[in-house]
């Protein structure tokens, strides 16, 4: 122990600068570590702030529940979906009109043929014939563009029309 106490006697001025420079770094290592706990803290308070959980267990428990509910939402709202395209595909999609004179006597494209189609060419085509005494109307369903009944060149071109779309 003599030994210590005579070396730190003869280096007195060197042994106080190396107090001095560990104390200062110890002192600075201090600020450093100060600081990055003050920036977890705010951190920490912006996280649980207008939360209900008192800690991050809870608020973890919290997230995956909302997660979870979600993904049950989404998952009803692609049935729906997907519901409704069916639907969609059945409604009328494709419209074509044609307009013709049948009779010399009678001018002005009154008479015409539409076709109303839905995704699948399925639908129904309506021929309307203007005379002078009056108007006949037909209609004739259509399966996948066809009918079973002979077609009028005015419904095959009313049918190619509303194809086209």
């Amino acid at each position: 122990m003599s030994v210590i106490n005579d070396l730190v006697r003869e280096n007195q001025e060197i042994a106080v600068l190396g107090f001095i420079l560990f104390s200062v770094i110890i002192l600075a290592w201090n600020i450093y570590l100060h600081k990055n706990l003050s920036q977890i803290k705010k951190r920490s308070r912006i996280f649980f702030e207008n939360k209900d959980a008192k800690d991050l267990e809870e608020i973890m428990f919290n997230q995956i529940k909302n997660t979870n509910e979600a993904k049950v939402s989404m998952e009803k709202m692609f049935a729906e979906n997907n519901d409704m395209r069916k639907k969609l595909d059945a409604c009328i999609q494709k419209v074509g009109v044609v307009r013709f004179n049948p009779f010399a006597e009678v001018g002005g494209n009154q008479s015409f043929a539409i076709a109303l189609l839905d995704k699948h060419l399925n639908g129904v085509i309506i021929l309307s014939l203007y005379a002078r005494d009056g108007v006949r109307v037909y209609s004739k369903s259509l399966k996948e563009g066809k009918s079973e009944y002979r077609l009028s060149k005015e419904e095959e071109e009313a049918i190619k029309l509303a194809s086209a779309q």
